[in-house]
């Protein structure tokens, strides 16, 4: 497998945007230092960046043969959070919360409403149009809905076994292809989405995702994508990752699995597969011993498993995935856990913690797609029906209206198995899951789509004031602020590994008004350069009180920095005995130093604004 392995990564990646990538990774390590798309920064080497997608003009420095360019991580997201947020107006299920349109700032003393879910799960597809992979999936078509919720792309990710154009494929492996081929069937473009997601793999050929939390309306085409999974990871997941591949596969109800694998059973004989029918002992066999088996929740103990699969989650034990699924995955090459299922007023806490869990995007390596409604809907409203459904046609219209039409009548459905016809409803087509948010302390300063509001461009001549200040040993923040005639201050911040760096950065913006905190303000490296910074005092609560009242008072507007956007974004307030306190535990030096650079441009820029106009 090793020797494989090599041998395929050296291959030249077929994708344009791959080569692109690499270029750029070469030249930030190299300490070329390009600067960010986004805020005009420089990207240094260790600095977490994404390519960008120029989609709103070029910038100047930008060259015209490259559509392409690096922006730091955090303003990428943060753009793509501000025009998903805008786009979707994102609501976690659960609540009926949706964001307000007006700017929303919090003071100290005010509570904001919080963002009621993480804005990098909001279907974005200028965002997907960055992958090759994704972009012909970007585009809705018209008898589809977006997802309510999917997790981002991960960082790592270098393309997925399931594109046409994936070179790192097996030849004729490439999975929707392959599936489409031999099943002789054509996927719904959501389940061609979720296969994407699925597949997305790694630059040494492993799988990004050793999760995949999946949760859809009913009759939408889930067991369709499951089948497909299956017999293409017999066919092919011993020559990508390397060992024999068991699949075990239990569910809700062993009926409904069974009939899964039975779809795939004349298809399995006819390449000379060994099926077995047995009840409790269905099976699907490749000559070298690949395995598909169907097995009761109480029965998926005592094998190595390379995919699992469980199907209509809400109706299994907690205890067949923690103690039987995942711990069989380790030690696997690749290995993945599949969790499908429908909402369910009586769900056991198994999809729900899975659920809550994915939300928070603390776990990489779990994927989630999730369509559905969010609690608050309008269950009367064919529109919500349709927003909710991944599939869309008039045989489902009609179908969902009949099965409304009785559950607004009060009559019993067996298939809602719910006392409350109208709440079975809500879960069967509209899939809205009564879990509890993932608990958040404290409530934001700002919300992305506010911030995303109040952005300024870099005027082009000395910044009225600089300010610096550090995060123990992870970084040190340099802002520069300019007043404006007509306007707000402009802060833009950057983002330096160590003092040095820092104050050789703050001495070449060539300001006479330096403020650095008061731990920095003594350091050697100010010597060489013949500067005295001033010192600058305040903890993190004053600062961030200074942000929330600058920000309502709309003092000032930022210039997509990086680093900026990423901790005040992340800044957390609650209540205290001794009033507002910041409950965050990330780094704030960025957003110390730009308030520090506002105030002092503040104080000093009206002079320099006037002599400009004078």
């Amino acid at each position: 497998m090793a020797a494989r392995t090599t041998s395929m990564h050296n291959r030249m990646y077929g994708s344009q945007h791959q080569k692109l990538r690499a270029w750029w990774d070469e030249q930030i390590q190299a300490a070329a230092r390009p600067q960010c798309y986004r805020c005009a920064e420089p990207i240094g080497p260790g600095k977490a960046w994404q390519l960008d997608h120029m989609d709103d003009g070029p910038r100047a420095w930008v060259p015209i043969d490259q559509d392409r360019w690096p922006s730091h991580k955090a303003c990428n997201l943060g753009a793509g959070a501000a025009k998903g947020n805008a786009r979707r107006g994102a609501t976690i299920f659960g609540s009926d919360h949706a964001p307000d349109p007006a700017l929303q700032i919090s003071s100290l003393s005010e509570p904001a409403e919080p963002s009621p879910v993480d804005p990098r799960l909001a279907w974005t597809p200028s965002d997907l149009r960055f992958y090759p992979w994704l972009a012909d999936l970007a585009d809705v078509p018209e008898d589809a809905s977006a997802p309510l919720m999917m997790s981002p792309v991960p960082d790592d990710a270098v393309c997925s076994y399931a594109w046409d154009g994936c070179t790192h494929a097996p030849a004729g492996g490439t999975g929707i292809a392959w599936i489409e081929q031999t099943q002789k069937i054509t996927l719904r473009w959501w389940q061609r989405l979720s296969v994407t997601r699925q597949l997305e793999h790694r630059a040494d050929l492993s799988l990004c995702f050793r999760e995949k939390d999946e949760s859809a309306p009913r009759r939408s085409g889930k067991s369709i994508g499951m089948k497909g999974q299956a017999l293409w990871r017999l066919q092919f997941g011993e020559v990508l990752f390397g060992e024999v591949q068991t699949i075990i596969h239990t569910g809700s109800d062993m009926a409904i699995c069974r009939e899964i694998q039975r779809q795939a059973w004349r298809w399995s004989e006819s390449v000379q597969w060994v099926v077995t029918r047995g009840n409790g002992k269905e099976a699907i066999e490749t000559p070298a011993g690949d395995r598909w088996l169907v097995r009761a929740q109480d029965a998926v103990y005592g094998y190595d498993v390379c995919l699992g699969m469980v199907d209509e989650v809400w109706n299994v034990k907690p205890d067949t995935v923690s103690e039987g699924l995942e711990p069989a995955t380790l030690e696997r090459q690749s290995p993945q856990l599949v969790l499908t299922s429908t909402a369910h007023r009586r769900a056991t806490s198994l999809m729900r913690s899975k659920l809550v869990a994915a939300m928070s995007l603390a776990d990489p390596g779990t994927l989630l797609l999730l369509w559905g409604a969010p609690m608050g809907s309008d269950p009367s409203d064919p529109a919500v029906w349709r927003a909710a459904s991944p599939y869309w046609s008039e045989d489902r219209a009609q179908y969902i209206a009949a099965k409304y039409a009785k559950a607004a009548s009060g009559q019993d459905d067996p298939e809602f198995d719910d006392p409350d016809p109208m709440k079975g409803f809500e879960a069967q087509y509209l899939n809205i899951w009564r879990v509890k948010e993932p608990r958040q302390v404290g409530r934001p300063v700002v919300d992305s789509e506010a911030w995303g509001r109040i952005i300024g461009t870099i005027p082009e001549r000395v910044p009225d004031a600089v300010a610096m200040e550090s995060w123990f040993d992870e970084g040190v923040s340099v802002a520069r602020a300019w007043v404006q005639a007509d306007g707000p201050v402009i802060v833009a911040v950057v983002d330096c590994p160590d003092m040095p760096t820092a104050v050789e950065t703050a001495a070449s913006y060539g300001s006479d008004t330096i403020r650095a905190g008061a731990s920095l303000a003594e350091h050697a490296a100010w010597e060489s350069q013949g500067i005295e910074p001033e010192k600058a005092t305040g903890g993190v609560r004053a600062n961030v009180a200074e942000l929330a009242a600058a920000l309502k008072e709309h003092r000032f507007v930022h210039a997509r920095s990086g680093v900026l956007t990423e901790q005040v974004l992340a800044l957390r307030v609650a209540e205290g005995v001794d009033g507002p306190r910041v409950v965050s535990k990330g780094r704030a030096d960025a957003v110390k130093a730009a308030v520090w650079a506002v105030t002092a441009a503040l104080e000093v820029g009206t002079y320099n604004v006037m002599d400009s106009i004078l």
